[in-house]
């Protein structure tokens, strides 16, 4: 075998890569999506000082769904199990699995700080040639594009071995190995859409799900507040107080442009919504409004005008409230949903509380 390229298609959230290389695997399976639509609801931004992660989705464990089978190691286990990174890169890929780890792009073509400066970031290895003696990289190129690019061997161990000199930090230890998993299978969850959507527009700390296993993030904001946290960013950013990120607004849009999928997936494959057709155009409107803002900020990086900061805020103080009323219009008020499981009828006559997201038990329940 010369050469494996293992395949991945577009995610639909790639501003941060450590959710789109995930999702850029198990979403060749259509029987994905219902796992997809089921999650990925929740926002939060840290509030902590200069985090590198401030705003994005909220998701307990990005690599964890029903299609993907994941081995994590440390770079310090390569040194324990004497492996040469090349060999073992390879050996993965030829085995089938994606390799997720950081390494310096200063050595990494087509990347924008190619032989300019140090930087450690994180690629999806996903192919292999042999012949060539040259690996196959997903990630961000120096057209600020996620697309597939080249490097030689000797390029991916000078650009390995470069991390321990350049980076410190624990995330940059990663090196994850996926691997489809062929069985998965998840149906569409109503009723988490349902609760997270009601942690969503009440600002609920969602990580307290987890606290069995992790304490709870109390240094983030959550759902609608974090428009408050993106209208103070703008406002630093304009007084001069912060560096330009445009991470935020794209992650903003990113939700807004999620949710609009959802809605289409849901009055494609579900009887869920009332009045499905003006809610897909209601939020269809609100995603236009936060792609013009991500624009908006692009433009400013080039031509530094305040006005164009100005337009952003005014979105941003309107933008909480008009999510408010195009997610709750029409979306789960006459939701129809199963009976609790402890239910004898069997019939999907439960019903959204007005004004609420919580679940009313059918009238056999009493």
């Amino acid at each position: 075998m010369e050469s494996v390229t293992l395949p991945v298609v577009q995610p639909p959230i790639f501003g941060y890569q450590f959710f789109a290389f995930p999702l850029c695997i198990v979403l060749q399976d259509k029987r994905s999506l219902p796992w997809l639509y089921s999650n990925f609801i929740q926002v939060c931004f840290d509030k902590r000082p200069d985090p590198p992660v401030p705003f994005t989705f909220y998701i307990h464990d990005y690599t964890l769904n029903p299609w993907l089978h994941v081995e994590h190691l440390q770079r310090g286990t390569m040194n324990i199990v004497q492996r040469n990174i090349v060999e073992f890169v390879r050996d993965c890929l030829l085995d089938g699995y994606y390799v997720y780890l950081n390494v310096d792009e200063y050595y990494i073509p087509e990347r924008a700080v190619y032989q300019k400066s140090h930087l450690s970031h994180d690629v999806l290895v996903h192919g292999v040639d042999l012949q060539n003696e040259t690996f196959q990289l997903l990630g961000f190129t120096d057209k600020q594009m996620l697309a597939t690019t080249s490097a030689s061997f000797q390029a991916f161990a000078q650009a390995y071995d470069s991390i321990a000199r350049i980076d410190h930090q624990a995330i940059c230890n990663r090196i994850y190995l996926y691997k489809i998993k062929e069985t998965g299978a998840y149906a569409f969850d109503l009723a988490l859409v349902q609760e997270t959507l009601e942690e969503y527009l009440t600002s609920g700390n969602t990580s307290s799900r987890f606290r069995m296993v992790a304490n709870p993030w109390d240094h983030c904001a959550y759902g609608l507040d974090t428009y408050r946290c993106l209208q103070d960013y703008y406002e630093r950013l304009l007084a001069g107080k912060a560096g330009f990120d445009v991470r935020h607004v794209h992650s903003l849009w990113e939700h807004k442009s999620l949710m609009v999928a959802r809605i289409k997936y849901m009055q494609e494959h579900t009887d869920y919504l009332d009045s499905p057709d003006r809610l897909h155009a209601a939020y269809s409107e609100i995603e236009r409004k936060a792609r013009n803002a991500r624009n908006l900020t692009l433009k400013f990086y080039m031509q530094q005008e305040e006005a164009t900061l100005h337009k952003i805020m005014r979105y941003l103080e309107g933008g909480r409230d008009s999510v408010r009323a195009g997610t709750t219009f029409g979306l789960w008020r006459k939701a129809k949903i199963a009976c609790w499981s402890t239910c004898s009828c069997q019939k999907p006559t439960g019903m959204i509380l007005p004004g609420t997201t919580f679940i009313r038990p059918c009238s056999t329940q009493g």
